[in-house]
């Protein structure tokens, strides 16, 4: 079973009647004027995180902020959040107060407040966060349209690199892990981008299998040119000198947590005029061949091993 599939099952076996609920970035239920939006993410010492990597202070920030990703994925502003702790009691009280000492500065980074949780001793870190927050109009993922440009708000493939190198053990700091161990998620360029796209996500299990969720969703076809997408020009070398795969990391490495969405031409020309300092890249657009996702370098077509993280892979 893949991940998509046990998604799909959830689903069929657990209809939601208060609005949206599983498969998308959050849940979404109608209240007034506005959405209530909730998400959930958890990390796992050894599964998402080597603890010799982490500062528990970078833990904290990380593990917010890839929640608070989501929300900006719907175009929502964030409000409030819960953490569920699971903390080794060996590694002492120090530890764990510099633990919440990166959640408070989380919270005033990103203007959000602690509104409870829950706490256990645990033979390793476990962090479950979950994130409330609204949005007038929330962006789904399913509704990408036919003719649709696709665009990206950032580089892709950093994350991943960083990642590489932290497992191959020669380097512990560096700009490449620096982007792996620290997530900035894109609030503010997620509510302007609500205005004008029609569907949006953001990138944390890689570019392909992420954007192959929004054409799911939306029953639609995709082309990309990699030669548009924005890549890091140290990249390359990086991966030549190693023996990685460029195309690999870019494509399908994970944790970028920029923003994908869609939008039609002429949105994205009213988009551009209005916010001139936007920093995003049309890479694609989509069509209506459903499943189909196509990447070309420069006209010629591109194949990887995978589309990127899947939870339920072995």
């Amino acid at each position: 079973m893949t991940e998509a599939e046990f998604v799909k099952f959830l689903q069929d076996t657990f209809p939601f009647r208060y609005g949206k609920g599983i498969g998308d970035d959050t849940s979404v239920v109608k209240i007034g004027d506005t959405s209530q939006l909730v998400t959930t993410d958890i990390l796992i010492e050894n599964v998402h995180f080597r603890l010799e990597d982490f500062t528990l202070e970078e833990l904290a920030l990380k593990s917010l902020a890839v929640n608070l990703s989501d929300i900006a994925a719907m175009g929502g502003i964030p409000r409030y959040f819960y953490v569920g702790l699971g903390f080794p009691r060996k590694m002492g009280k120090k530890k764990l107060a510099a633990f919440f000492c990166g959640l408070e500065k989380g919270c005033r980074q990103w203007q959000v407040e602690l509104a409870g949780g829950d706490y256990s001793s645990s033979p390793m870190i476990f962090i479950s966060i979950v994130v409330v927050g609204e949005a007038r109009n929330p962006i789904y993922r399913d509704n990408a349209q036919t003719n649709d440009l696709v665009g990206i708000t950032g580089f892709t493939g950093e994350s991943a690199i960083g990642l590489k190198m932290l497992l191959a053990g020669e380097v512990k700091t560096g700009y490449f892990i620096e982007k792996h161990k620290h997530v900035t998620p894109e609030i503010e360029k997620g509510q302007v981008l609500s205005r004008y796209v029609n569907a949006m996500i953001d990138l944390s299990d890689g570019l392909l299998i992420d954007l192959n969720r929004v054409l799911t969703a939306s029953q639609k076809g995709a082309r990309l040119a990699y030669e548009k997408i924005p890549v890091n020009p140290q990249i390359k070398d990086i991966c030549f000198q190693n023996g990685w795969d460029e195309y690999e990391a870019v494509l399908a490495g994970g944790e970028d947590y920029v923003l994908l969405f869609t939008i039609s031409e002429q949105k994205e020309m009213k988009l551009r005029n209005e916010n001139p300092g936007l920093e995003y890249y049309i890479i694609g657009e989509i069509n209506d061949q459903k499943g189909s996702l196509v990447v070309e370098d420069r006209g010629r077509p591109i194949r990887i091993a995978h589309l990127g993280y899947d939870h339920f892979e072995v």
